[in-house]
């Protein structure tokens, strides 16, 4: 990390040097460049644009379209370059990516045609940021490991650094933050290390880090780094008007996410004001599309609805896709929460449909949450928890791609251990075999060395074998806990829903009068979301636990008590009777609510659920299988749910009607079960 003073003197170098850079982008360009008095002229006048770009972008934009063929008629390679690649740089602080991706296009064929390797890589990672603006991460990663694979040897810094950044973005948008940062902090390093570069500017990674910090919740450490960036500025060297607007737009976001919302909005406002001054368009569309994201934070849908749709027409026009789709999101909720269920329905499932596709699984994951609260609160239960079922799914499959590539990576450990064992045996029998060759004439001697070799050698051998054996045993017990993990929930320590589904699928088919005294019963806390945003998600995790280890106290050994999703427990009985089957659903109830749960804080926070319970042969009907059973229970949880929570219904029987076999329209005949302790929830 450089000093401000270091950072001032750094900026005066490239001022200085910003004269002969203008001429000398392209690095590898052949031969060198007749000194007359067009291309002085030129150069001067690049110079000029450029510092006038920092001030007023729009005027420079419209002064360098006007007298591009006054600055490149009959002008030397590397004065085309300079002329297109500030160019680009104006087009890109407008936020006008389009544009700004044809001149990519320009430099390639003029870069290409020249031979001019460098140009050539540093417009092609264009393409790249073209592509994860298209909402293409996966295809913007692939690129930019091709381009890397190729010109990395170039050895070219400014190729370097913007790799880096381009690195940092994708990971970003994929929600992998640690790795972002990694690539943010090396390109930051290399644009200190060579201040002449003229990209990445230090503002714009600054930025990213201010960026990256509030995506991955860390909004304090956003507020101070552009604090510090701020005060790091003297007097002479003041913000451009873009990278102020951008320092109060993450200003805002910070204060967002620390739900202080009267300071997000002062923020907002000033970068609005300054977007507006100096048309930045694409920031204008980012801040508008935010401010409906504090308005919906406030419970203010209206407001929140006439910013994202001010947005709409902003972003659609700038064409950044991230933008796009936060806005049509935060214009979805905010019709959620007007009532308008159906308008709002449309938005969101877009955004989710286009974040699938990109891959984008994790913020599908959030999404989708958000979507089944407003459901539930608007008393749509079936939809509610079809978009849980939806969720669930793919948190599964998100926690399945973490556990095997965490095998993988162990395995790979222990390959690259015995790999290394096995070149080092090598070595040393060659250099014994080395040995011998050069001195047959001293065999007496040697025969000695040999024996005293042998011993060593097999001493290493020993040791390499006692080492890889404990290596072995290290690698089972990893393998253990990993098998422990993937069949219990990692905050509860109960068995998840994988582990009961293999547990299904072990069993053998059930014959006449076999397990159809089972017992499913299917059990939902109360409210649970008003206690993660009433007390915060630390004491959610405190329910969820307690509530996991009072199951587990209260019923059989033999039962098998798990996590089904959420806060969604499973208790999973047999041989239970009829008779028996009320006073086991009740047992269950009284433990959950008898007494309060203890916060961290000394809060004493009252917790009840409502379950749902069946057999594997309701009314002594015929056996169905544990999936349809499940079913059953989760419709009599509902039931449960709409008659007022605390309490517990019993699948009795089930009705069908004429020509209806399909248990999802049967009728179903209930038993109610309610606590000895009972309180009604609020509701």
């Amino acid at each position: 990390m450089t000093t401000p003073l270091a950072s001032r003197r750094t900026r005066r170098a490239w001022r200085k040097a910003l004269p002969a850079l203008l001429l000398a982008l392209a690095v590898a360009a052949p031969g060198a460049m007749a000194q007359d008095e067009h291309q002085v002229a030129a150069q001067l006048r690049l110079r000029e644009l450029a510092q006038l770009a920092e001030r007023n972008n729009p005027q420079a934009r419209s002064l360098l379209l006007a007298e591009a063929a006054s600055l490149t008629r009959n002008a030397p390679y590397p004065v085309q370059v300079a002329y297109l690649r500030l160019l680009r740089r104006i087009h890109s602080d407008a936020g006008q990516l389009g544009e700004a991706y044809a001149v990519d296009e320009r430099l390639i064929k003029l870069a290409g045609a020249q031979g001019d390797h460098a140009q050539l890589a540093l417009a092609s990672l264009g393409r790249v940021h073209k592509r994860l603006n298209d909402n293409d991460p996966a295809a913007a990663m692939a690129l930019l490991e091709t381009l890397n694979g190729q010109y990395r040897e170039l050895g070219n810094s400014e190729f370097e650094a913007n790799a880096e950044v381009a690195y940092g973005a994708i990971y970003n948008t994929t929600g992998q933050h640690d790795l972002a940062l990694g690539h943010y902090l090396r390109a930051l390093e290399l644009v200190q290390r060579f201040p002449e570069l003229w990209s990445p500017r230090e503002a714009d990674l600054r930025l990213a880090l201010a960026r990256l910090y509030v995506n991955s919740g860390e909004a304090v450490k956003a507020l101070e780094s552009t604090r510090a960036y701020r005060q790091g500025r003297s007097g002479s060297d003041p913000m451009t008007p873009r990278v102020e607007a951008l320092m109060h737009f993450m200003d805002g976001r910070a204060f967002v996410s620390l739900n202080q919302l009267p300071q997000a909005h002062a923020a907002f406002n000033r970068a609005l004001v300054l977007a507006r001054r100096h048309e930045l368009r694409w920031i204008e569309a980012n801040v508008l599309g935010n401010v409906s994201d504090a308005w919906l934070r406030g419970h203010n849908y209206v407001e929140a609805e006439r910013a994202a749709r001010s947005a709409v027409a902003l972003s659609e026009q700038v064409a950044d896709q991230s933008v796009i789709q936060m806005v049509y999101a935060n214009l979805g909720f905010a019709l959620f929460g007007q009532g308008r269920m159906a308008e709002g329905t449309v938005y969101i499932d877009r955004t989710a449909q286009e974040l699938r596709k990109a891959g984008a699984m994790l913020a599908v994951s959030n999404i989708l949450a958000e979507k089944s609260e407003a459901l539930e609160k608007a008393g749509l239960h079936r939809q509610a928890l079809a978009t849980v079922r939806e969720r669930e799914k793919i948190q599964e499959s998100l926690a399945i791609e973490s556990r095997d590539k965490a095998f993988a990576a162990l395995q790979e450990q222990f390959s690259a251990k015995q790999r290394a064992a096995q070149i080092e045996r090598l070595r040393q029998e060659n250099a014994v075999k080395d040995a011998e060759i050069r001195n047959r004439s001293l065999r007496t001697a040697l025969a000695s060395l040999g024996a005293v070799l042998a011993l060593v050698l097999s001493g290493f051998v020993f040791m390499l074998y006692r080492r890889s054996q404990a290596t072995g045993r290290r690698l089972a017990e990893l393998n253990a806990e990993l098998a422990h993990h993937s069949a219990h929930d990692p905050l509860t320590g109960l068995y998840n829903r994988r582990s009961f589904v293999e547990r299904m699928r072990d069993q053998q088919p059930m014959g006449a009068g076999e397990r159809q005294n089972d017992c499913f019963t299917l059990l939902d806390i109360d409210h649970f979301k008003r206690i993660n945003d009433q007390h915060g998600h630390a004491a959610g995790d405190t329910v969820l636990v307690e509530v996991g280890r009072r199951l587990n106290e209260v019923v059989r050994e033999s039962d098998m008590v798990l996590r089904w999703g959420g806060e969604e427990f499973l208790v999973y009985s047999q041989g239970v009777s009829d008779a028996q089957r009320p006073l086991l659903v009740q047992r269950i109830l009284n433990a959950i609510a008898a007494a309060p749960v203890m916060l961290e804080d000394g809060t004493a926070l009252q917790v009840s659920a409502t379950a749902g319970a069946v057999s594997l042969a309701p009314g002594a009907g015929a056996p169905i299988g544990w999936e349809q059973a499940i079913a059953l229970a989760d419709r009599a949880l509902y039931k449960g749910k709409e008659a007022g929570r605390n309490r517990g219904f019993i699948v009795e029987g089930v009705d069908s009607a004429p020509g209806q076999g399909n248990l999802d329209e049967s009728r179903l005949r209930l038993q109610l079960v309610m606590p000895d302790v009972y309180w009604q929830p609020a509701s």
